[in-house]
């Protein structure tokens, strides 16, 4: 593909989806509810709410994403570190973890209120969980498949306890930064739902809100923000995957 040729496919499919999108708002046009605005109608009210309270909704969401996100990942590979290379470990916890895992994060959330309050930690640890399930799966995954002539070398030429270590985390990494990126796409859905149950600030609630008085170009700026954010975190990470571990190849193209 010539240089720039993928930033115009992705403006070309950008510009495909606000022209669908403003046909489709067309069609679906009510007189006496906007119950499908236009790309340009969210903007407009995008820049109102700019002016307001979206710039603070915004810092709140990222806030609980990230760090929820942190925290969920490092406890993550940790244990999954753990299950996949201590035997015990791995008859201790697993079926623990597997147990837990397939509980709804929605179903979390009336613990999570009653323990934390309504506010920032009863949000994010949400998302601390959403995290770490995501993460310590596949870390166990990539530490229990490490070929085994791999850990014999590290034996073999007498390394020292951190050099060994650091050859199985660099043997698991691929598995671990699956992990770290779907957990990390799995946060920001994770940080909505907290907010639309248990928040008054961030951009579920601003959907909330929107919801309750029928503004549906404000819920829409919520979407609209969320999915920016949502992708750009998502760049952000396979640059620094590629910059950290440039022999790692990343799922998706550039």
């Amino acid at each position: 593909m010539k240089p720039g040729g993928a930033t115009v496919q992705r403006l070309a499919a950008f510009a495909a989806v606000l022209c669908g999108w403003t046909l489709l708002s067309w069609a679906l046009h009510s007189p006496r509810l906007e119950l499908f605005p236009t790309p340009w109608q969210v903007a407009i009210r995008m820049a109102e709410l700019a002016r307001t309270e979206l710039g603070g909704d915004i810092v709140a969401s990222i806030a609980e994403a990230f760090g929820g996100w942190v925290i969920g990942a490092v406890l993550g590979i940790l244990v999954g570190a753990l299950i996949g290379r201590v035997t015990l470990a791995r008859l201790l916890l697993r079926p623990v973890i597997d147990f837990l895992r397939f509980i709804s994060p929605l179903a979390w959330v009336p613990l999570a209120i009653l323990w934390f309050g309504i506010g920032y930690w009863s949000k994010a640890s949400i998302i601390v969980l959403i995290s770490f399930f995501t993460v310590v799966v596949n870390t166990a995954h990539g530490m229990s498949t490490i070929d085994a002539d791999t850990a014999k070398a590290g034996r073999s030429l007498r390394l020292g306890w951190s050099q060994r270590l650091e050859v199985v985390l660099m043997s698991a990494m691929p598995d671990i930064l699956v992990g770290l990126r779907y957990a990390l796409g799995a946060a920001w859905g994770g940080v909505v739902l907290s907010e639309l149950v248990a928040g008054d600030t961030g951009l579920g609630a601003l959907e909330i809100y929107g919801g309750q008085s029928f503004d549906v170009a404000q819920i829409m700026v919520g979407m609209v923000v969320l999915a920016v954010l949502g992708y750009a975190a998502n760049r952000g990470f396979m640059a620094l995957q590629r910059r950290l571990f440039p022999w790692i190849v990343a799922n998706w193209a550039p």
